[in-house]
């Protein structure tokens, strides 16, 4: 993505002579699943070839899990990639409008990372995140930084929605730009028949944060991410790359290695899915590498129904594209190439001896 950045040669960069990547700011506010941490893993990874300063990690309680528990699965890459100099913030609770928690669904198992880790994270919580809450860090940041900071959304928009309640238009009016992995724009459900997961579980919030962000917005749909669009095997996830990461001795992929084989095992078994889809994370990477990620793309109106008794939560589009009552407000990514996806979870593993970053310059 052009941003007036130079890459580096050779994975992490470095070299004599090389001119240094301008500064890129993120924050990452996420639900801590597994989706999340792959997310994680890319901006930490990028932060030398590509200049990213990734500002804070704020987690949320109405998605893959609590917010302690996305907290504590955070922090957990942070240790594995010696990177606990990055701040977590705890946000909201719950949803604007709290489901049952009968009706809540724990895809990546109710601790997010496959109920399958015993090491308890080492620390306890308060010595994990910050004081502040996530909404205010947010704000603050933000403020201090107007228009340089890229928000990655990668959870329920709850936080985002709060921090509009809290202080108005200026919140977001201080980000760069706005990337959501959400939604859904063919009426394509996964949490229900109609509706995304994180659109889904807070829908007032995703609708406050389309109707009210000014900022430019981009959203990777759930439809961008499914097999027929996205295709890579789960055997390629959980063996062949599963190997050869470990082989290489990368610490955060070992732990997920455990992780996404306690997630997707049970799911191949009961539903037969056979591709591996880190949503998440291909919403970072269409950050980073935009010019060579994404195939198809267009602007549209977009909302959120609030009211449907089967469409609550789906993401709706203006068809009839009537522009000067619903302006073009969000940039959905259509299509992605998988293919090229396999190559950045290969260079963030070691494994492509800087051919990504040579390729991409």
């Amino acid at each position: 993505m052009a941003d007036g950045r130079t890459v580096e040669n050779g994975a992490g960069g470095g070299g004599e002579g090389v001119a240094a990547p301008a500064p890129r700011y993120a924050i990452l506010d996420c639900d801590g699943g597994s989706d999340d941490a792959w997310a994680l893993l890319l901006l930490l990874h990028a932060a030398e070839s590509h200049g990213i300063h990734l500002l804070a990690i704020t987690t949320m309680g109405c998605g893959n899990t609590s917010r302690e528990n996305a907290a504590r699965n955070m922090r957990r890459i942070l240790d594995a990639c010696k990177r606990t100099d990055i701040p977590i913030y705890l946000g909201a609770v719950d949803a604007l409008i709290p489901s049952l928690e009968d009706e809540k669904k724990y895809f990546h198992g109710r601790d997010g990372f496959g109920d399958c880790l015993t090491d308890d994270c080492a620390l306890q919580l308060e010595d994990i995140v910050q004081a502040e809450h996530a909404v205010t860090a947010i704000h603050d940041l933000c403020r201090s930084r107007p228009k340089q900071i890229t928000i990655f959304a990668v959870g329920p928009l709850t936080n985002l929605a709060l921090g509009y309640t809290m202080y108005g238009p200026e919140f977001g009016d201080n980000f760069r730009d706005l990337f959501i992995m959400g939604g859904n724009y063919q009426g394509v459900g996964n949490s229900s028949r109609s509706a995304e997961f994180n659109f889904h579980s807070d829908p007032e919030a995703a609708h406050t944060v389309l109707l009210r962000t000014r900022c430019p917005i981009t959203i990777l749909p759930w439809e961008a991410c499914l097999p027929e669009r996205f295709n890579i095997h789960i055997n390629w996830r959980l063996k062949d790359f599963a190997a050869r990461a470990k082989e290489a001795g990368h610490p955060a992929i070992t732990m997920l290695n455990q992780v996404e084989a306690a997630q997707w095992l049970p799911m191949i078994e009961q539903y037969g899915i056979d591709t591996w889809n880190p949503c998440d994370a291909i919403a970072v990477a269409v950050w980073l590498f935009e010019d060579h990620l994404i195939r198809r793309h267009n602007t549209w109106h977009a909302t959120v129904d609030l009211r449907g008794t089967h469409t609550r939560g789906q993401m709706v589009l203006d068809h009839l594209r009537e522009r000067e009552k619903y302006p073009e407000n969000v940039r959905i990514i259509e299509l992605v190439d998988a293919e090229f996806f396999k190559r950045i979870c290969e260079w963030i593993a070691a494994l492509d001896d800087g051919a990504l970053l040579r390729d991409t310059q």
